[in-house]
């Protein structure tokens, strides 16, 4: 598709209009009333659909651009709605204030990982609306549309149910990875680590075998087709209490594949405080298995003590509570426990962040502790991790080199096997492509092991 350029200028003043609006609004909403939260998440929720939609505006082609928009080497066409994504879109990000969607075509085209990421907030509407055709319970498009047109955090809770429900049969799941591919192929992630939750699939009379057999060999077929490395953490929620995350995790050790590396603690944090799994992570460890937790996001830096004295979790996931608590902070820091970050997902959830430039993740980042960038649930929450690491540089004040610097820190906050060699060949594709946008980084110190 393409329009002109004075339309698409018109539709941004439009949009930042109403953004600041949006969030003039919401900053209006008192703290302490009952139907805070659920406002909350409806403002946030059509504030980044317009977010995102502006940055969906500078993917357009241009008709009849104006000759000061052309670069100087003429490095990229300008066609009736088709563009050379592997091209940008001006000439240097080494000026003092290069364009934003300059940025983005940098951010998108470097390679990154994900670690914090739930298989089924990855599966696209048109693989569930086919899901669902092929398990005879057909869906219109309107219909999944509404699934998704959630107001509050039971109807997110909602929309993960209806995702799971879509799985009728193990190999089902080889659908969902499938979706995860072409997401971490959208946004050049080349290594992920992905939770997967069994307990409602096996409740539902799937075999727990049978669906780890599914997943690692479609993961196997991805990895011989274009290098893209999954590894899938088993969620141990806590929506289901300890004694069935025990049972989980017997699941899991039974498990020979090296495509599943461990646990992770998840479900509604205030549910079930991570001292209560502290058993179930004591036998993972000892049996040589990888442990994250989530932590911190709904309750306070207590929870996120619990998880990493009592479970001792190697990283936390989201920790947004941690910055209320420096003495934890410190702890962190010195133990080399990473936080999973996940901007959007935290101002939907709206418990401790209200807005993305509120986030604790510069005040973690300023201290020096281990983070990595995360989208935590992309489909349902509309985001993708090369918008996560964009909101940080238009949020937060953080720089590009700051930004390649995350990368790192996210590299090694992996559980991948060889964390150097992964790192080498990530820091050498960023310094390509870096050259191609007249961009020197100033690439990161060694991080600590």
């Amino acid at each position: 598709m393409a329009t002109t350029f004075q339309e698409i200028l018109d539709r941004i003043a439009i949009i930042d209009r109403d953004v600041s609006e949006l969030n003039r609004l919401k900053s209006r909403l008192p703290a302490d009333r009952p139907y805070s939260p659920s406002l909350q998440l409806s403002f946030d929720k059509q504030i980044n659909n317009l977010l995102n939609e502006r940055i969906g505006l500078m993917d357009l082609g241009i008709l009849n651009p104006p000759e000061w928009l052309l670069t100087k080497k003429e490095e990229f066409e300008i066609l009736s709605g088709s563009r050379d994504e592997s091209k940008p879109d001006a000439a240097s990000l080494s000026g003092d204030a290069p364009s934003e969607q300059l940025v983005l075509d940098f951010l998108r085209a470097i390679p990154k990982t994900e670690i914090h990421l739930h298989l089924e907030a990855c599966v696209s509407k048109k693989t569930l609306k086919f899901l669902y055709e092929k398990n005879g319970n057909p869906l219109t498009d309107e219909e999944i549309e509404e699934k998704f047109n959630f107001k509050d955090l039971m109807g997110f809770i909602q929309v993960f149910f209806f995702v799971q429900s879509s799985v009728k049969e193990p190999g089902d799941l080889a659908y969902l990875i499938e979706s995860l591919h072409d997401y971490l192929k959208a946004n050049n992630i080349i290594y992920s680590e992905v939770f997967f939750a069994p307990s409602k699939f096996i409740q539902n009379g799937l075999d727990f075998d049978e669906m780890i057999e599914v997943m690692v060999g479609k993961i196997r077929e991805i990895k011989t087709l274009d290098g893209t490395d999954i590894r899938i953490l088993v969620d141990v929620s806590r929506s289901f209490g300890p004694e069935n995350a025990m049972n989980n995790l017997n699941r899991v050790l039974k498990v020979r594949h090296p495509e599943v590396i461990g646990i992770g603690l998840g479900g509604a944090e205030l549910m079930g405080p991570a001292k209560d799994y502290a058993e179930v992570f004591q036998v993972a460890r000892e049996s040589g298995l990888r442990t994250v937790a989530h932590s911190g996001e709904d309750d306070g830096p207590w929870a996120i003590w619990d998880a990493v004295t009592l479970c001792k979790a190697e990283r936390i996931g989201h920790a947004t509570s941690a910055i209320q608590d420096p003495e934890l902070v410190q702890y962190m820091k010195d133990n080399h426990i990473p936080i999973e970050i996940c901007v959007t997902s935290n101002v939907f959830t709206g418990k401790y962040v209200r807005k993305e430039q509120n986030h604790p993740v510069r005040y973690y980042y300023d201290q020096g502790l281990p983070l990595s960038i995360n989208t935590d649930d992309p489909v349902i929450f509309n985001v993708n991790l090369t918008y996560e690491y964009f909101k940080l540089y238009r949020f937060l004040d953080f720089s590009l080199d700051e930004i390649i610097d995350l990368i790192k820190q996210s590299v090694f906050a992996t559980f991948h096997p060889n964390k150097e060699e992964l790192w080498s060949r990530i820091e050498s594709e960023i310094i390509k492509v870096a050259e191609s946008y007249e961009y020197t980084p100033k690439l990161p110190i060694a991080i600590p092991a």
